[in-house]
């Protein structure tokens, strides 16, 4: 399969031979090139369950790498010729360089077995919490109880075939100097949908015998993971993000962070295209 152009997407010399261009492959990421989040429950009300049920990773953090568009690498050199799975992906191309012009589809969010959750709105509690936000350090001494919600919930989303053959000349460039470099084409995967939420409110219901000091403490640290997260969900720290205590006294503090987020997302291998 061929570019439209090879004008427009470039001719590519690498050590595989002469490129036309990039498509993505339409097989299942293997454990070894895009490790999943481990999972040890089954019960459908455990959120990372459901994720995984419909394909989708948990982005732990709420990490801004993997908005749709994004082409990330996976792994690098390691021990043996599969090479070694990257802890944290890295972005090698960014999607408004590779797909200019080009933007998400938004579709509605559904997970009907979901506690009865709305497709707008989706809260996580107990175990589920820390999990995909571990920086939230709770105070067991202070907080009985705590949930988070995630407001405006919805997917981004491109179709495999908006994107298979339509990467921009810069984009192959930038992947064909990364692979010169040493770099393997099946190290990167391109980021094809994304669950995302436009802010974070956290509810933590107090100990009754919680001073106002440990209260206070709590709530500090609360309100700086939240920025935090949302920062990065962003990627670029600190741009438009709005913290606010809606609710403060002796049994409840909630506390909401307005930002994109990025809560779980699909990715595609690459291969490159190769004239006859």
């Amino acid at each position: 399969m061929k570019t439209a152009s090879a004008n427009k997407r470039g001719k590519l010399r690498g050590g595989a031979g002469l490129w036309m261009g990039i498509v993505l492959v339409a097989i299942p990421i293997t454990y070894f090139a895009y490790r999943r989040y481990e999972i040890h429950r089954t019960g459908m009300e455990d959120f990372f369950v459901l994720l995984d049920q419909r394909g989708y990773t948990p982005n732990v953090g709420f990490s801004g790498v993997f908005r749709p568009g994004n082409v990330i690498q996976v792994a690098e050199d390691g021990p043996d010729a599969k090479g070694r799975t990257l802890e944290t992906p890295i972005v090698v191309a960014w999607a408004d360089t590779c797909f200019p012009n080009r933007p998400p589809r938004t579709l509605e969010f559904t997970l009907p077995e979901f506690q009865g959750e709305s497709s707008a709105e989706l809260t996580l509690t107990g175990e589920m919490l820390p999990r995909i936000l571990p920086s939230l350090d709770f105070d067991n001494k202070a907080v009985a109880n705590y949930a988070l919600t995630l407001e405006n919930v919805r997917i981004q989303t491109f179709a495999k075939a908006d994107l298979s053959s339509e990467f921009s000349a810069p984009c192959v460039a930038t992947l064909r100097t990364a692979i010169n470099g040493g770099d393997k084409i099946e190290w990167f995967r391109v980021v094809l949908e994304a669950i995302v939420a436009d802010a974070l409110t956290l509810q933590m219901d107090w100990k009754s015998n919680a001073s106002m000091e440990t209260r206070e403490k709590v709530a500090t640290k609360a309100e700086k993971a939240l920025t935090q997260s949302v920062a990065v969900g962003r990627g670029n720290a600190d741009s438009g993000i709005k913290v606010a205590v809606k609710a403060d006294d002796v049994k409840r503090m909630t506390v909401s962070a307005r930002g994109f987020v990025i809560v779980g997302y699909r990715a595609r291998p690459l291969e490159p295209v190769r004239a006859p």
